[in-house]
């Protein structure tokens, strides 16, 4: 098993060591801190899940409006390719009409 502790938590440590060890000595206070450090543990995951749904729901908003943007694109082009078709048409029709 490994326990990863920041500087901080080091330095907390060191202060409260002869509680600690007394902690240890003794089944109660293993248990104690077992169930200290689990929940600490899942604090900080809770944090991260939390901070990563944030990052998630701001990229989805992004995608969607990207998706709504990429839908008014298309419609625009294909409307103005469809005007471009049509002048197209008109100016065939035009040269056709002069080479006659």
């Amino acid at each position: 098993m490994e326990i990863e502790v920041t500087d901080d938590g080091l330095k907390e440590i060191r202060k409260n060591r002869r509680e600690i060890e007394a902690r240890f000595r003794n089944l109660e206070g293993l248990e104690r801190t077992l169930r200290v450090l689990k929940l600490r543990f899942l604090i900080e995951q809770r944090e991260r899940v939390k901070k990563r749904l944030i990052e998630m729901k701001a990229n989805y908003e992004e995608l969607i409006e990207f998706e709504e943007m990429a839908k008014l694109d298309k419609r625009f082009l294909m409307a103005f390719r469809k005007e471009l078709s049509e002048e197209n048409k008109r100016l065939r029709a035009g040269l056709e009409g002069r080479k006659r």
